[in-house]
C-alpha cells in the first residue's frame, strides 16, 4: 500500500497563504480608508489595536501547525521494505527524514497521543537488539490514511 498526505499539506500551505494575503489587505485598508474611524467610533478600538489583533490571530494560526507538529508523510509498504518519508511543516528546522526498513527487520510500532500531537514510533530488530527510530508525526494524516497505515503496520508487526 502506498499513500501520502500531499493534498493535506497543500491545503495547509494554501490556507496560510490566503490568510497572509487577507492580513495584508486588512492592514492596507486600515491605512488607506476611513474604516479605522468607523471601528473606533462603534467599538472603541484604535487602528493600531485592530492591526495588532489581526496579526496576532494570524501568528496564532500559523503557530498552531508548528505546535501540532504537522508533517508531510509518504508511506509505502510495497516490495520487501517499509519506506516512510517525512518532513515537518515549519518555516525552519524542517529536515527531511527517510526510513527504509526491510520487512524482516520490522519488529513493532507504537502510536502515542499527547494532544495535539500524534506520533508513530517504529522499532526494528537487528540480531538481539531492538532499536527505535525517531518519532514520525502522523497528526496530518486523514482518518482513512491513518487506518490504512495502522492496518499495514499490524500485519508487519512481530511483537
Amino acid at each position: 500500500m502506498k499513500f501520502d498526505n500531499q493534498d493535506t499539506v497543500y491545503g495547509i500551505h494554501s490556507l496560510k497563504l490566503v490568510l497572509a494575503v487577507v492580513v495584508v489587505i486588512v492592514i492596507v485598508l486600515m491605512y488607506l480608508t476611513s474604516i479605522p474611524d468607523y471601528i473606533e467610533s462603534s467599538i472603541g478600538i484604535s487602528q493600531g489595536w485592530v492591526i495588532a489583533i489581526v496579526v496576532i490571530l494570524y501568528l496564532m494560526f500559523f503557530g498552531y501547525f508548528i505546535w501540532m507538529d504537522a508533517a508531510f508523510i509518504s508511506y509505502n509498504d510495497e516490495g520487501n521494505k517499509l519506506v516512510i518519508r517525512t518532513f515537518k511543516l515549519r518555516p525552519w528546522g524542517g529536515k527531511k527524514i527517510s526510513m527504509e526498513i526491510p520487512h524482516s527487520e520490522f519488529y513493532k510500532y507504537e502510536i502515542t497521543h499527547k494532544w495535539p500531537k500524534k506520533q508513530l514510533h517504529i522499532y526494528v530488530k537487528k540480531g538481539n537488539k531492538i532499536m527505535k527510530y525517531p518519532p514520525v508525526s502522523v497528526v496530518s494524516l486523514t482518518a482513512e490514511q491513518y487506518q490504512k497505515m495502522e492496518s499495514s503496520l499490524n500485519q508487519l508487526s512481530k511483537a
